[in-house]
């Protein structure tokens, strides 16, 4: 997550608080509500109608315009880093905005899959890029103490946002299709877009000159000799491809178990409700508990919860609390994520360090769903979800397991600062009690 100045820690003590610092975590709250809609938290109402509008498409194939758009978003971040840098927050907002519009206006006009691709997919995803990494980092600036509590209530509108817009969006389907809808959720996203960038540019300034980013930049390379580092982006990694094949599968599975589009939608919904609330009560207890204990548990639950309950899951009852549960701990995974890079990298590495990580999963989110859909394929004439559950499970347990090396590495080596504090005086002490 990119944020404005890269590379350059610009805060040495955040104020904590104030009416001005809130309002940065509100701006970053509404980028976040919209930022991954249309390609990640509601997808999964467009894929279902975009299968009957191209009935010749493969459900691998339509899953790749969603994972398209969001890789792109994570692989475009040192690009909007650089942009903010140079241009500033607004200027790239307003840029980041404006595209994003555009996107989803040409993806109404879609007549053949491809233009999704390049419409909904590259072009939302690079626009969405532009806006989103400058902007997340910018509560991590005015909070020192509570940051696990304000990166969670801004995170928290990825969830919030997907509450509100899953029922909107089918039901605007359902009313007048998905041309206007796409075009409706354009004029959201310029509003919103207007909104959080007055708010969210409201970062102290102080912009490096570009030696001292080239000469930053090469420095953090270094970081690929820590285990740490290396164990939080092979989790990164696995769990990305996992990630967002339980939502972009909550309508179709819905259908598939008996339930109705508007179930679909309505547990999606739900879902997104859940993850709004695990993002803040995962990072204000953060605050409070060991990093690491409440990272943990994120990474296991979430993966457990994809494979024992989405595979109990043929009921309602039963989906909507799989929904829940993976919403609320996958939700609160994504929020800490940010928080355990600062504490361990440092905060004037966490655009470099994220950024990398961020880049490598993007791999994970462009095969992740697709591959999904060419295993359900693979099914056919019968149907199977199984396949699809433990793809996403096993991934996401890969994941789990990635994340408690890093507790291990993360104990080693504050074990070793440790003794290399102890070692020290007890040396400089050992002539004294001789005499």
């Amino acid at each position: 997550m990119s944020q404005s100045p890269t590379l350059v820690d610009i805060a040495d003590r955040a104020p904590d608080g104030g009416m001005r610092a809130w309002l940065v975590v509100l701006g970053s709250f509404l980028i976040h509500s919209f930022c991954f809609a249309p390609t990640e938290y509601i997808f999964g109402m467009f894929e279902n109608h975009y299968l009957e509008l191209y009935p010749s498409a493969s459900h691998g194939s339509i899953a790749f315009i969603g994972t398209i758009g969001s890789s792109t978003t994570y692989f475009a971040g040192f690009v909007s880093g650089v942009a903010a840098d140079k241009f500033g927050y607004r200027t790239t907002a307003l840029l980041g905005t404006a595209i994003m519009a555009i996107a989803l206006i040409l993806a109404s006009f879609a007549s053949q899959v491809w233009h999704l691709y390049l419409s909904q997919g590259v072009l939302f995803g690079f626009g969405a890029s532009l806006v989103y990494y400058p902007g997340i980092g910018a509560p991590s600036h005015w909070f020192d103490a509570k940051r696990g509590f304000a990166l969670g209530v801004a995170v928290s509108g990825t969830g919030l946002g997907g509450l509100a817009l899953a029922p909107v969006t089918q039901a605007l389907m359902d009313a007048v299709g998905v041309g206007w809808t796409l075009r409706a959720l354009a004029l959201f996203c310029v509003i919103i877009g207007a909104i959080s960038e007055k708010l969210a540019s409201s970062v102290p300034e102080k912009k490096p000159t570009g030696l001292v980013v080239v000469k930053a930049f090469f420095a953090e390379l270094k970081v690929f000799k820590d285990p740490q580092f290396l164990s939080l982006t092979c989790a990164e990694i696995a769990a990305s491809i996992g990630f967002l094949i339980p939502m972009y599968y909550f309508q179709t599975y819905s259908l598939h178990i008996g339930l109705t589009a508007q179930n679909g939608a309505l547990i999606a919904g739900i879902s997104s409700g859940a993850s709004c609330i695990g993002r803040i009560a995962l990072g204000f207890a953060a605050d409070r508990l060991p990093k690491t204990l409440v990272v943990s548990v994120c990474a296991w639950m979430t993966a457990g919860s994809i494979l024992i309950v989405w595979t109990l899951s043929k009921s309602f009852g039963v989906y909507l609390v799989f929904a829940i549960i993976y919403g609320f701990f996958a939700g609160g995974y994504v929020s800490l994520v940010p928080l355990v890079v600062s504490e361990t990298f440092g905060s004037h590495q966490l655009s470099t360090v994220i950024g990398f990580m961020y880049a490598a999963s993007g791999v994970g989110m462009l095969s992740g769903a697709p591959i999904a859909g060419m295993i359900l394929d693979s099914t056919k004439p019968n149907i199977n979800y199984l396949p699809v559950i433990m793809t996403a499970g096993g991934t996401l347990l890969l994941g789990a397991i990635c994340v408690t090396a890093w507790v291990f590495f993360r104990r080693q080596d504050k074990k070793a600062k440790r003794d290399m504090v102890v070692t020290p005086s007890t040396v400089s002490t050992a002539p004294a009690s001789h005499h």
